[in-house]
């Protein structure tokens, strides 16, 4: 009997091996069951250079689409991606620090400059990314970003009504995961490390 046990540990060893990780399971997060390749894009940084998806390409990403004269949602959701950028400030390892970009929906008023103005207040680090409307119109709806102008009391003076949801791109530059309202600093720290884990684990 003996003979016949270990032949079949070996098996069962030898099977746990072979076996693809687990998704994790995510606290807040949504992850993908597979990563979404998205279309190229043309848009343009707060430092006025290209930001293409090869600009997202090399490292995690967490992107959040707003604007900067919105008057709660984009400050609140930025603050709280300064939160959980400090909470992993911890971790040294390589290529493991995610960035954030801020996609802005009001291309009209969020210029390069405004941009370059606004979000140190937040982070010296993050990155603003504006430009051609048709052009981000292409990129929020592959990835299911909802937005739209609320006419105001004059051209100028008006609100953009927009998803809250704060998307997290892979190395790869693909679409992985999803982080939904209410936001917790804590808790999506903590699922970026199981995403990136399991990212790394499948490769």
């Amino acid at each position: 009997m003996k003979l016949h046990i270990i032949p079949m540990l070996l098996l069962a060893v030898l099977l746990s091996a072979c076996s693809p990780p687990q998704p994790p399971q995510l606290q807040q997060g949504t992850l993908l069951p597979d990563a979404k390749v998205i279309a190229d894009f043309q848009l343009t940084d707060q430092n006025g250079k290209p930001f293409t998806r090869k600009n997202l390409a090399g490292k995690w990403s967490f992107a959040f689409f707003g604007y900067t004269h919105c008057p709660d949602v984009c400050p609140t959701s930025l603050s709280m991606l300064a939160q959980v950028m400090k909470k992993l400030e911890p971790d040294k390892t390589p290529g493991a620090k995610p960035r954030v970009v801020f996609f802005s929906v009001d291309p009209e008023r969020d210029t390069p400059e405004v941009l370059a103005q606004y979000l140190p207040y937040f982070n010296p680090d993050f990155v603003g990314v504006t430009g051609d409307p048709q052009q981000i119109l292409q990129l929020t709806r592959q990835l299911g970003i909802l937005y739209g102008k609320s006419p105001g009391e004059s051209t100028d003076d008006y609100l953009v009504d927009h998803s809250a949801s704060i998307i997290l791109f892979d190395p790869d530059g693909n679409f992985r995961a999803l982080f939904g309202t209410p936001h917790d600093p804590d808790r999506i720290a903590q699922d970026f490390v199981s995403i990136r884990n399991y990212y790394e684990a499948s490769r």
